[in-house]
C-alpha cells in the first residue's frame, strides 16, 4: 500500500520497473488527495491507478489537464456527477469519450447526440441504437 505522496512520487520517478509497478498499489483517499495537492503534475499517473475511488475520480474530473479528464471519462466506475460534468466538457474529445462510455446513461447520450462535434454526436447515436437494440432483443 502506498503510504505517502512522496512514496508515490518516488515510485513514478524511479528507473526501476519494480518500483514503477508499485505505483499501481492502493492508497487511502487521503494519500491520493495529498498527491494531487502536492504534485498536480502526477495527476496523469494517479488516473491510471485502478484502485482509486470515485471520490478521487471526481477530483480528477476537475483537472485543468484535458488528458486527465479524458482518462477519467473512459473509466467504468465514474458516477453520474462525473458523467454530467464531462458530458459538458469544453474539449470535444472528452465529450466523445463520455459518449463511448458503456456506463453513460441514456439521457446523457441523448444530450450528446446533438453535440456540435459530429464525431461525438455520432458516437452517442450509435450507443443509443446499441442500447435500444439490446433492450428489444
Amino acid at each position: 500500500m502506498i503510504a505517502s505522496a512522496e512514496e508515490f512520487k518516488r515510485y513514478i520517478e524511479s528507473k526501476n520497473d519494480e518500483d514503477n509497478s508499485r505505483a499501481l498499489d492502493s492508497a487511502s483517499n487521503e494519500v491520493w488527495f495529498d498527491i494531487l495537492s502536492k504534485y498536480p503534475e502526477l495527476s496523469r499517473d494517479v488516473v491510471f491507478n485502478h484502485t482509486i475511488s470515485v471520490e478521487v475520480l471526481e477530483r480528477l474530473s476537475l483537472s485543468d489537464d484535458m488528458n486527465v479528464r479524458w482518462n477519467v471519462a473512459m473509466k467504468r466506475r465514474i458516477n453520474r456527477t462525473i458523467v454530467e460534468r464531462l458530458a459538458c466538457d469544453e474539449n470535444i474529445s472528452v465529450r466523445h469519450r463520455i459518449a463511448c462510455n458503456p456506463k453513460a446513461p441514456e439521457d446523457i447520450l441523448l444530450q450528446l447526440s446533438t453535440d456540435k462535434d459530429p464525431i461525438g454526436a455520432e458516437a452517442a447515436k450509435k450507443r443509443l441504437s446499441l442500447n435500444s437494440g439490446s433492450a428489444q432483443g
